[in-house]
């Protein structure tokens, strides 16, 4: 089997994308967990940066989104110089997108946390988080795409292996700003976001010398050859690969000011709660990530049917996975929560949504494996529009009836992404059988 061939094995391309999105999400657990031993407040204020922050990362990912698709299926059909090229413009794409996005980021610390309507503290620490963390939000760009170039070469072990450096510096970082370590002074907030962007800029500089050690093409210098058809591509397919994730983002920030006219202990519940149930995705997540590189490049061989079959039992690996963690977690919810907090209020209601989590999760593996393959194809305009209408149409009004109307405060918040989940989940799983995304092969 050639080498290419087999980096792009289901297995090859899984288990270091798993590896890193634990790393990712131990990262962002130990802000929550070290900051929760400073102020419960301070974790409510990370809660709510989390969902700008990730706003930034979607439209940041939407050029390396773009680039996925095409490098995988030209390098599936053997075209290389279409996929070399795909690279070139990924970069330069990546410098204009990210340096909008750091301006927006600054202005947002201002200008948008305001209309949250956050308690005053809980404002600050917002404030001063986003403010240094999102002014560095290029740099994430562009580890973005670098990470998914060499992905979609084949290449995961690398993003995984620097990913993991970075979460120990993240973590020095932490350790130095919060506990004092030598006599130093409490850096508090902006010690621990000061600690991800340097944790950042080191990952993305090994990032940009591991591609090149890797022989992955990129002659930066040929930007102009590049058709200009290539660009229009990558913004185009990006662009809506994006808004999926845009309008589920945006949902959530919708639902999350919902939550924040809950109170101050359901954000810190809310928050929790997101941060374990990442744990409990994250292999149905590197899952979908994996079968939509593999999608790609089988699609561009003309492997159709089987890669539909594969899909399949992709999603079954997930869905199983998924709901085991998940039961785990409950089983062992009350020693989990105490780790983060000893609040009686917060932890009652974060017990609450850790059991609402298996039913959310099993939901949630659908969307993760079948909208990916569908990406991969080509069919990109379909999940966008029955996302944003799901999004909207069941989560954030039934969040609202729910959480709101019928008082069932954030666990109906809770309930209701759960419904927005299986309701897309079930329809994408169709849409796949179906084969309907065969029309739409790039």
């Amino acid at each position: 089997m050639p080498n290419t061939a087999k980096r792009m094995s289901i297995i090859a391309l899984t288990w270091p994308i798993f590896i890193e999105i634990l790393l990712r999400t131990a990262l962002n657990t130990s802000d929550v967990f070290m900051l929760s031993s400073y102020s419960d407040k301070a974790v409510s204020a990370i809660g709510v940066v989390t969902q700008i922050s990730f706003f930034l990362l979607i439209v940041s990912s939407m050029v390396s989104s773009g680039c996925s698709i095409l490098i995988a299926q030209y390098l599936g059909a053997g075209n290389k110089e279409k996929s070399h090229q795909v690279n070139v413009a990924s970069f330069v794409l990546a410098l204009a997108v990210g340096f909008l996005l750091s301006l927006f980021a600054y202005f947002a610390a201002f200008n948008l946390l305001p209309f949250f309507q956050l308690e005053p503290e809980v404002l600050g620490y917002a404030t001063e988080y986003l403010a240094i963390s999102g002014s560095f939000t290029f740099v994430v760009t562009f580890g973005v795409v670098i990470s998914t170039i060499m992905r979609c070469y084949g290449y995961s072990k690398s993003p995984m292996i620097i990913n993991l450096i970075a979460g120990v510096i993240n973590l020095l970082g932490n350790y130095i700003a919060l506990y004092q370590p030598f006599g130093l002074p409490v850096f508090g907030v902006s010690g621990v976001a000061t600690a991800t962007v340097v944790s950042q800029i080191i990952s993305t500089c090994l990032l940009f010398y591991m591609l090149r050690q890797r022989s992955i093409p990129l002659k930066l210098a040929q930007y102009r050859s590049v058709p200009r058809a290539i660009y229009k591509k990558i913004v185009k397919i990006g662009a809506l690969n994006a808004g999926e994730v845009l309008s589920y983002n945006l949902a959530q920030m919708t639902i999350m000011v919902l939550v924040i006219s809950m109170g101050t202990a359901s954000v810190a519940a809310f928050t929790y709660a997101q941060n374990i149930a990442r744990l409990a995705f994250a292999f149905s997540l590197a899952l979908g990530q994996a079968t939509q590189i593999q999608a790609g490049y089988y699609i561009g061989k003309q492997y159709i049917d089987e890669i539909w079959q594969r899909v399949q039992w992709y999603f079954v690996a997930g869905f199983a996975v998924s709901v085991t963690f998940t039961t785990l977690f409950y089983l062992f919810r009350y020693e989990i929560v105490g780790i983060f907090t000893h609040d009686p209020m917060v932890t009652q209601l974060t017990v609450a949504l850790i059991g609402a989590s298996i039913i959310l999760e099993a939901g949630r593996a659908f969307n993760l494996v079948f909208i990916s393959a569908l990406k991969a194809s080509g069919d990109i305009k379909f999940p966008v529009k029955m996302g944003i209408l799901s999004m909207w149409g069941i989560g954030v009004v039934m969040s609202y009836i729910l959480g709101i109307h019928w008082s069932m405060g954030v666990l109906g918040a809770w309930i209701a992404i759960a419904m927005d989940e299986w309701f897309r989940g079930l329809i994408m799983a169709r849409r796949w059988r179906s084969k309907v995304w065969l029309q739409f092969k790039l």
